[in-house]
């Protein structure tokens, strides 16, 4: 084959890769471009979050882990409807011989509703306040389980990746009386989850 046939050939297959590349560099910018930048914009009107927390009981509550989850539903910005089911869980770890464990332990279960209220900032960190009521029932390790009204507050920020998920930490804390020998309930969390938006 002479070399004015290979000439434009090669034009042709170097057009031919160069239109390749800049296909998958426009695909890759563009998914780039989904990863939030400014502020949140609150696109989805339902959410679904979880958090491990750590939790430090009061002198007659357990401390231990619990798993908070929410569902929020955006009534009006920056009002959402909070829902809220918490799972927690206290395992008393006694010395081989002693006879009975010397610390509260046991699970707790909650069931709240209240409100969150979430504030824009011009980068993708939403902060937030969230206050809630509801019930608590306790099923105590050594004592009879119980049940009682409990008020439950918190406050945490996320930061957002998409518009649909976030990284985020909070702190809450519940107080309550509950119809067990040890009535008053407090504790504090602190933890760390995911936010999922739809």
């Amino acid at each position: 084959m002479s070399t004015s046939r290979r000439f434009p050939q090669a034009i042709g297959a170097g057009a031919l890769a160069l239109a390749v590349l800049a296909a998958g560099t426009a695909r890759a910018e563009g998914n780039n471009d989904n990863m939030l930048r400014g502020p949140h914009p609150f696109l989805k009107d339902n959410e679904l979050s979880a958090h491990v927390q750590l939790v430090a009981g009061g002198s007659s509550t357990p401390g231990g882990t619990k798993l908070a989850g929410d569902y929020g539903y955006h009534a009006y910005r920056p009002l959402w409807l909070n829902l809220q089911l918490n799972f927690q869980r206290a395992a008393c770890h006694t010395p081989s011989g002693a006879p009975t464990c010397d610390v509260p332990s046991g699970s707790i279960f909650e069931t709240m509703v209240g409100v969150k209220v979430k504030v824009s900032t011009p980068i993708p960190l939403v902060p937030y306040v969230k206050g809630a009521g509801g019930l608590a029932f306790a099923f105590p390790n050594g004592s009879r389980n119980g049940l009682g009204l409990a008020a439950r507050g918190g406050m945490g920020a996320t930061y957002f990746f998409f518009d649909w998920l976030g990284l985020g930490a909070e702190l809450d804390g519940s107080i309550g009386s509950l119809s067990t020998a040890d009535s008053f309930y407090s504790e504090l969390d602190f933890g760390g989850g995911l936010e999922f938006q739809f």
